[in-house]
């Protein structure tokens, strides 16, 4: 471990940093596990060592030096200590550094024990992205997920297992201002010494700093307030470094069914005509373990003459049971085409303006013909959703579905190399035809 060495200080009386203290290099980590909350810069890490302590007072030096730890956090715990062979005397924060603490831990005798050491960070971040590979048929997709982390703590993690937090939570203080050491409320001699001598019902100027042998525990910052959220573990261990980002398969799933829909969605896909590819993150899709991560989608499609790009989605959490739609552009074997077959203005009122009269109130009827023509060897999917503004009546014979109070919604499918007409009606009122609500 490159930057939080903790060590066993063999002398049993409290002495000065400056001092000389033989020190028991400590074995590498057992295990270290990171916990990414991406929705506010933190992670927590659990690290694992096998330490052996020796009959009565044992010294432990924990040092949080060029990283983003929050010193409010550590913590020390032996495992599987049934016996209770282990106590934390004390934890002690020296003044002549603001980032280290020394735990005392009293061993009723000589063993070795396996203990884990527990604190946020700032620095580590995560983002997702997926790869789906169409088939020819455009019917299914092989689709692997992949998570990219970033470290930029200060600390390297090597063989780590790595789990993602999929939600949100909320903080009371940001945990990279309490790894920065506070410089500008330094306190004086005299401070220092109050606050060492009534540790137990005072705090100090900064986070985790104490006087001497001070005891208190450093003042705690709830971590809690979790709302919704899920913990997203990416298989194996993987190492870590420090200014690095490493790029990680978190799974992969073949023969995804995949459904083809042609949409005339101005909200949501823009004016044209487009051809959108659907999945749902269910079990019938080969999914629906768990939530999605936010993250970028691409599609790519295999055919005989190799690989090609189709389209890509910045998706947003993807909940179990949530559809996936992927916009991949226009085709040019399916069309659609739009006219106005007739317009009219009645039922006309007017309103006498000094030696002018004027119109005040007037009705519009439209009628519309959309065309759809398929020219694919085979059956299609056809979404088409038309909007009209104002007070308005919409009439057709096509039956379409209201989505919303001036939206509906013509659903049906196409048979291979066939087409369809639709044709609806709209009314508006204007001015003082406009029915009160």
């Amino acid at each position: 471990m490159k930057n939080l060495l903790p060590a066993l200080l063999l002398s049993l009386l409290a002495a000065p940093l400056c001092a000389k203290e033989e020190l028991v290099t400590l074995p590498k980590r057992d295990g270290v596990q990171l916990t990414i909350y991406n929705s506010e810069d933190l992670t927590l890490v659990r690290e694992t060592r096998t330490l052996s302590f020796k009959a009565g007072e044992n010294r432990l030096q924990f040092s949080w030096a060029n990283t983003l730890i929050d010193p409010t956090s550590v913590e020390f715990q032996a495992l599987a200590d049934k016996e209770g062979n282990l106590e934390v005397s004390d934890t002690s924060y020296p003044a002549e550094s603001h980032e280290m603490l020394i735990w005392t831990i009293t061993a009723k005798k000589a063993a070795s024990h396996q203990v884990q050491i527990t604190y946020f960070t700032s620095g580590i971040s995560w983002s997702a992205e997926y790869t789906g590979l169409v088939a020819a048929d455009e019917s299914a997709m092989d689709l692997t997920a992949y998570v990219t982390v970033h470290n930029r703590s200060g600390e390297d993690y090597e063989d780590a297992e790595v789990r993602l937090v999929v939600g949100v939570i909320h903080l009371v203080e940001k945990v990279i201002n309490l790894a920065q050491p506070a410089t500008s409320r330094a306190m004086d001699r005299k401070e220092m010494e109050d606050w060492a001598r009534d540790a137990p019902n005072k705090s100090p100027s900064g986070p985790g700093r104490g006087g001497g042998g001070g005891m208190s525990k450093p003042k705690q910052i709830d971590k809690a307030g979790l709302s919704e959220y899920y913990i997203y573990s990416v298989e194996g261990t993987e190492t870590i470094l420090t200014n690095w980002s490493k790029r990680l398969r978190s799974f992969s799933v073949a023969g995804v069914p995949l459904k083809t829909v042609y949409h005339l969605n101005p909200a949501k896909f823009g004016p044209e005509f487009t051809k959108v590819l659907e999945f749902k993150n269910n079990e019938e899709c080969k999914l629906g373990k768990e939530p999605l991560p936010d993250g970028l989608i691409r599609l790519f499609r295999q055919s005989a003459s190799g690989t090609g790009y189709m389209g890509a989605l910045a998706s947003k959490y993807i909940a179990k049971n949530d559809e996936v739609k992927i916009s991949v552009g226009s085709d040019p074997e399916v069309t659609l085409k739009e006219k106005r077959k007739s317009f009219a203005k009645q039922d006309l009122v007017f309103q006498q303006r000094g030696n002018n009269r004027v119109v005040s109130g007037w009705t519009t009827l439209e009628e519309f013909e959309i065309e759809v023509k398929n020219f694919r060897g085979r059956e299609i999917a056809v979404e088409i959703h038309r909007s009209a503004a104002g007070d308005h009546d919409f009439d057709s014979e096509d039956k379409p579905e209201v989505e919303n109070f001036n939206t509906r919604k013509f659903r049906f499918a196409l048979a291979a190399n066939s087409s369809r007409k639709l044709v609806f009606r709209i009314t508006t009122r204007f001015g003082e035809n406009v029915r009160a609500k």
